[in-house]
């Protein structure tokens, strides 16, 4: 239906006819910089007469080409200025004009040209939920380069005469989003030829758009949302009418190019039809009489408005798992990561985007671009934390580019809001799959080559995926994530001055405590460091990659390292033996065993180089470098620490940075391999996962020398023998792992079950009741007896019979206390 004006229930409450011969002070604020609007507008808006003036009962804003020079900054700060080429006028109400619902009714006429763009619009007084455009932004009406050639699909090239209505919400920026409507004047009219009227009424929960009286769209709360952090930092849903729901005051102004009218239709700015003027004839507010409050019950309704989609709000920041850990943080791969969002940047509407199937793929990403201005993202529901990935990590993923317009590149880019960003351009294969491996290092070196002296900042990216085509082009992408890849890098540092992420300091204390401080060292030249004050004789203090969403450390392939350095002072050390130990691990039970160090001079630093080759070879040594968690473990000798104060520092991993190396060498067992039988067979060693046994070698009146395992408790643990290198027994599958053993001393817990245990240096295992063997012996207390345990079933249980590195026998978990083991000829063989 059209309308020509509102109802009898609308009542008039403010309004701005200008028949005044100046415009009135009392209304409308000036608002004066040379801040382009944020989006590269080559406007300063004045409070000057040839900007803005009342002719003929009229406001005009007259935008012209003359330089001017002003401040850079939206609040009008003159101690930072720049020069732009235009100069026009923006007017607001702001605080002598502020409502909450009603019927807004503005008379204008509409400048023309390429680079033209003016707005009637509404911004919140008192941005309750925070900065643009959490707080919202109404626009009652906006157009851009009016009767220039439109590049509206529908329109081939007629002269442009579409008007905008538009509502801006979400989160501060970037996590703003938009949902708009367009409208098109009857019988072609252009809105740059005569005065029009355009509208809007909003009411709680719903605004709703006109011109002319005619009503062309609607949007409700369901549509819209508003998301920001309380006072507490806690992030917060708005409620289901925010952020439309506080105080707006209007704007009227004529801006000139910038993101969107430079880069619609014709592009840049046509200076020759300069100057440009909007006309405004009045600006009336109404109030709806049957319920101010709410604005509800004057609505004018049409027969058929346009309803754009709204946008659900996105999950809040924490409710989900997304923290952007190591060692592979997936964005796509056939699926987008839950916790990220397709969004675009697309002032020109050129840039579209979706996920279709590929054969021997799965889905892919694509991303389709037209024109020549704008991208798309994956955008994160709240800052990720990729710091680790910068020293460690690779931005990757498989491109395959179908089309591209001569002279168009594309960028990828990380974002952690504008103007933080860092970019790379991308060399390019046609129409074949290539995979792309960037490091994350250089694109922060890169940093923005749009605003040079800017970069991404990995502790708060917003945006960890941009992809930005400058041309027609179609891409698509697959499998992108950021992962851990050391390739070509040479050195790691783990500790320096400060924590280097994803590596954080952590301690075990059995008992009594370990006081851990970040303290400046006395020797100037090495800044802060790491102090550890022992308060114990039973702790271990270690530098540990941080734990993933499932509560997992972070694994990570050091094998194209070869040295292990750091710096050691030992401030105190009443100790009458002064031993020092470290040790590299990768996940009970895989380690390098404890490798003692040279005693340093106590109050002098002392730089150690230790190959790894050495924590390799290291008697007890399981340690596998594709697998590496904790760099470092350091220590004074377990059960002589008291009063130890020390002080780390410069821990770094260095090498030649290839992975390409053999793994360590493999035992293979052909025919029998005796671990022990009076003396521990070479690579073999006793041991224990919890310091909760006493392991030895004792003498038996029989058996003369044995193994024995004391598990005195009370906590519990397991125990056994243990390869410094995993050993391949598949060539002796068919035969048997058999051992002789006796039970000096039964566990306290009389319900105990015996247990053996196998395992491999790839986690695999198989565990069995002793009483389960070949022999089919019951376990006697104080009896040598015989045991044989089939490999083949072993392996049948889960056993990787190519990778064994540990044989543990042992009371059933938290019943060992007391149980006593005596073990001789441990034996694999056919």
């Amino acid at each position: 239906m059209e309308d020509a004006g509102p109802g009898n229930n609308w009542t008039l409450v403010w309004q701005d006819e200008f028949n005044d011969s100046s415009i009135d002070t009392t209304k409308w604020d000036f608002e004066q910089n040379c801040w382009g609007g944020g989006n590269n507008e080559q406007q300063c808006y004045t409070d000057r007469e040839q900007n803005a003036f009342i002719e003929d009962g009229k406001l005009v804003i007259k935008a012209q080409r003359e330089d001017f020079t002003g401040p850079d900054n939206p609040e009008g700060n003159t101690d930072s200025v720049t020069t732009l080429p235009y100069t026009s006028a923006r007017l607001r109400t702001l605080n002598q004009g502020d409502w909450t619902y009603g019927r807004f009714e503005i008379r204008a006429k509409l400048p023309y040209g390429q680079g033209t763009w003016p707005a009637i619009w509404m911004l919140p007084s008192d941005y309750k939920y925070g900065t643009w455009a959490a707080s919202g932004e109404i626009d009652i009406m906006e157009a851009v380069n009016l009767k220039t050639p439109s590049d509206d699909p529908a329109a081939q090239g007629a002269p442009e005469n579409r008007v905008y209505g538009t509502l801006h919400f979400g989160r501060t920026w970037p996590g703003n989003v938009y949902v708009e409507s367009d409208y098109h004047l009857p019988n072609n009219m252009n809105p740059a030829d005569g005065f029009h009227n355009y509208a809007i009424e909003w009411e709680q929960g719903e605004i709703r758009w006109y011109v002319d009286g005619y009503h062309f769209a609607t949007q409700t709360q369901d549509g819209w949302y508003t998301q920001y952090q309380d006072e507490n930092g806690q992030w917060q849903t708005g409620v289901a009418d925010a952020p439309f729901n506080e105080r707006f005051h209007l704007l009227l102004n004529l801006a000139v190019g910038g993101a969107w009218a430079a880069n619609t239709n014709e592009k840049g700015i046509d200076e020759s039809i300069f100057p440009q003027t909007m006309e405004v004839d009045y600006v009336r507010v109404y109030e709806c009489s049957i319920n101010p409050a709410t604005g509800q019950g004057c609505a004018t309704i049409g027969d058929n408005p346009d309803r754009p989609a709204g946008i659900e709000p996105p999950p809040l920041p924490g409710e989900n798992s997304l923290a952007g850990n190591g060692p592979v943080f997936m964005l796509f791969d056939d699926v987008l990561n839950d916790a990220l969002a397709v969004q675009s940047y697309n002032p020109e509407g050129t840039v579209s985007s979706y996920t279709e199937a590929v054969e021997g793929r799965g889905d892919v990403f694509t991303m389709e671009q037209i024109g020549n201005v704008g991208n798309v993202f994956f955008n994160a529901d709240a800052p990720l934390d990729l710091q680790h990935f910068e020293q460690l990590g690779k931005l990757k993923f498989d491109l395959r580019v179908l089309s591209q317009a001569e002279g168009a590149e594309l960028l990828v880019k990380v974002d952690s809001g504008w103007p933080a960003v860092g970019d790379v351009a991308i060399e390019i294969a046609d129409d074949q799959w290539q995979a792309i491996s960037l490091d994350v290092s250089t694109l922060i070196e890169a940093g923005n080559r749009y605003a040079p002296g800017n970069t991404a900042d990995l502790a708060q990216v917003l945006n960890p995926f941009v992809l930005e085509a400058n041309g027609p082009m179609l891409v698509q992408v697959d499998n992108v994530r950021y992962e851990y890849d050391l390739a070509g890098k040479s050195e790691v540092v783990v500790y320096d001055e400060n924590d280097q992420p994803p590596f954080a300091v952590g301690q075990y204390v059995a008992s009594g405590s370990v006081q851990i401080e970040d303290v400046v060292s006395e020797d100037g030249s090495y800044g802060n460091v790491k102090q550890f004050s022992f308060n114990t004789n039973e702790s271990v203090v270690y530098f540990q990659t941080t734990a993933d969403n499932e509560g997992q450390t972070q694994k990570i392939d050091f094998s194209g390292f070869d040295t292990l350095s750091f710096d050691l002072k030992v401030v105190e050390d009443p100790r009458a033996q002064q031993n020092f130990f470290i040790k590299m691990d990768c996940g009970h039970p895989c380690s390098s065993g404890d490798f003692a160090i040279a005693t340093p001079q106590t109050g002098i630093w002392t730089h150690y180089d230790i190959a790894i080759s050495d924590l390799i070879a290291n008697t007890g040594s399981t340690l596998n470098l594709t697998q590496v968690d904790t760099p470092l473990v350091i220590f004074p000798a377990w059960g002589n620490q008291q009063g130890v104060v020390m002080q780390v520092d410069n821990i770094m991993l260095s090498g030649e940075g290839s992975t390409s190396k053999p793994s360590p060498n493999v035992v293979t067992i052909t025919d029998t391999l005796t671990i022990f039988d009076d003396v521990m067979a070479q690579g073999w060693s006793l041991w224990d996962c919890c310091a909760n046994a006493d392991l030895s070698i004792v003498s038996d009146n029989e058996r003369g020398y044995v193994a024995q395992i004391d598990y005195f408790g009370p906590a519990p643990t397991v125990s056994g023998f243990r390869a410094n290198i995993p050993h391949d027994a598949t060539a002796i599958e068919s035969g048997v792992l058999s051992f002789a053993m006796k039970m000096a001393s039964a566990p306290d817990d009389a319900s105990a079950e015996l247990l053996i245990k196998v395992e491999g240096n790839d986690g695999s295992y198989a565990q069995l009741p002793i009483a389960m063997n070949l022999e089919g012996t019951v376990p006697q207390t104080g009896q040598w007896q015989q045991y044989s345990f089939s490999l083949a079933e072993l392996a049948a249980q889960g056993l990787s019979l190519d990778k064994i590195n540990l044989i543990m026998m042992f009371p059933e978990w938290n019943k060992a206390t007391g149980a006593v083991i005596q073990i001789d000829e441990l034996t694999l063989t056919l």
